[in-house]
């Protein structure tokens, strides 16, 4: 009888490269994300968005975001969602576009959160979270010259600035992308990775007309560490976007120049001037004058104080601060007397300049300090070798910054101040309104039916943009949603829209008015 013997092949055979390059990308994404899970700044940042975002969705739910900004900003990112352009129907007649009243187009990014769930709220939201995540690499900025605690407090700085708490306190704006924006910018120049810091500063152009002039600033401070090819790239770029918006953009969407200058130009008083060369000029012939006015008020000297007095100027060290100088130099000399205040969304761009350039600057003075030691041949006496210590110097740094942090926050709750803080009227229960108030609200925005031209009063802007269409002109609204004890209705109003043929179809409690055409 013959046996047969099957013998198998029981060797390995060699992985398939497509196989190793998936497996080493899904390691990689795997390191990526424990990084994610153990960085402070990941942590800090989602602790500020849950808190921010119950501030923001509180001000909707209690129609305390107003037609301006809220509205219009809605409106234009509901427009890129469907309609595909930036409708802009609070500014009609003037206006049916944004871009002849500001140039961001980066807000066509927000469109597709509408189609997930068309209200207010969903934008508020994502206002929240893209000026939380700037917390990120302002935190690896620091992180960079300080270490991981010194980072986590720049971080944590960043994200209970007054700059972050009263813009997101006030209403979204087309600047809730800069910080982000800025923030990676430095982040990545101080890497050394220029190409791309270029990139990130170079889309700040997206967000509004006059990110030209920072773009500008950031290629000088390109040229300074010799990175020749983007400094020449940001310095053109700049003003380039600038002139297109002001000489191309606006008499073609907006129709009307001498009426965008007169409403977004605010230097007629103070300044005497009509253009931007004329302002420039006057600051030259009068440097004293012009000087004055950066601290010609309390509230430009409380705005001051704000901004750099609780990091203790250190920030003025750093070259860095002064990407910041013409947006804050710009508003004090306005005449516009709302650009002077941290109340509002104007100086959030600022905040992750003023952090990462405090650091910056502690740097330099202690690199200074040490040379002027140096210089002096000074010794330490033994009882004193300590202060050599790295560990001791960080302590020392830390323990500054959260010296500042603690001031910035007393600064922020002194009660005399005329800046408010937006977290603690919130946490105190003051953004509310009368509960009846609110109640009435509601219920008279039940009777107005979707799809129609709606006028408002002032505060209830975003009460039905969500299904009907806002304008700002009675003439143009077939509805009119209004309470009568706001400032922005007038007395008599509602029979001065009887003899313009609208008539009144519901009365919530006597408190907010529907009236019909």
């Amino acid at each position: 009888m013959m046996t047969t013997v099957v013998e198998f092949d029981t060797g390995t055979t060699e992985p398939s490269a497509l196989s190793v390059r998936l497996h080493s990308a899904l390691r990689a994404s795997g390191d990526s994300a424990l990084r994610v899970l153990r960085c402070p700044a990941t942590w800090l940042c989602l602790a500020a968005v849950v808190f921010y975002s119950a501030l923001a969705v509180n001000r909707v739910d209690q129609h305390l975001a107003g037609s301006y900004d809220f509205g219009v900003i809605f409106q234009v990112i509901h427009g890129w969602a469907f309609h595909g352009y930036p409708a802009e129907p609070l500014q009609m007649p003037l206006l049916s576009n944004e871009w002849g009243d500001h140039f961001a187009p980066i807000l066509a990014l927000l469109a597709p959160l509408l189609w997930i769930h068309d209200s207010p709220s969903v934008i508020a939201v994502a206002q929240v979270v893209l000026i939380c995540a700037a917390g990120v690499p302002i935190y690896f900025a620091v992180r960079r010259m300080f270490g991981p605690v010194v980072g986590a407090i720049a971080c944590t700085f960043y994200l209970s600035s007054i700059e972050v708490q009263n813009a997101i306190g006030f209403d979204v704006h087309e600047n809730m992308f800069e910080p982000l924006l800025i923030a990676i910018a430095i982040e990545r120049a101080l890497a050394r990775k220029w190409t791309a810091a270029s990139v990130a500063i170079g889309l700040t152009l997206l967000c509004y007309e006059d990110m030209g002039a920072m773009v500008l600033l950031f290629g000088l401070w390109a040229a300074r560490h010799r990175k020749w090819r983007h400094a020449a790239v940001l310095c053109v770029l700049g003003p380039v976007v600038m002139f297109l918006y002001t000489g191309v953009i606006v008499p073609e969407w907006g129709r009307d120049l001498p009426y965008w200058q007169l409403r977004h130009f605010d230097y007629q008083n103070s300044l005497g001037a009509s253009t931007m060369s004329q302002a420039i000029v006057h600051a030259l012939e009068h440097p004293h004058h012009f000087l004055h006015l950066l601290v010609a008020t309390p509230v430009k000297v409380d705005t001051w104080w704000l901004l750099i007095g609780s990091v203790g100027f250190v920030c003025l060290a750093s070259p860095i601060t002064y990407l910041g100088s013409t947006t804050v130099i710009l508003l004090m000399v306005s005449d516009n007397s709302t650009h002077w205040s941290t109340n509002y969304h104007f100086y959030l761009q600022v905040a992750p300049i003023i952090v990462i350039g405090a650091a910056d600057g502690l740097r330099r003075l202690g690199l200074l300090g040490r040379r002027l030691w140096r210089r002096m041949k000074l010794k330490l006496p033994s009882s004193m070798a300590f202060l050599r210590s790295r560990t001791t110097w960080r302590a020392a740094v830390a323990g500054l910054a959260l010296v500042a942090l603690y001031s910035s926050l007393v600064m922020e709750h002194e009660k005399d101040r005329i800046a408010e803080s937006a977290a603690w009227t919130y946490i105190e229960g003051k953004q509310t309104r009368p509960a009846a108030l609110n109640a009435a609200i509601n219920e008279a925005a039940r009777y107005v039916p979707s799809g129609q031209n709606v006028y408002v009063s002032g505060d209830l802007g975003t009460v039905v943009v969500a299904r009907d269409t806002d304008v700002s002109m009675p003439q143009y609204a077939d509805y009119l949603l209004f309470d009568p004890g706001t400032q922005s209705i007038p007395a008599g109003f509602e029979q001065t829209m009887e003899a313009q043929g609208f008539h009144v179809v519901f009365v919530a409690h006597g408190l907010v008015y529907v009236m019909e055409r």
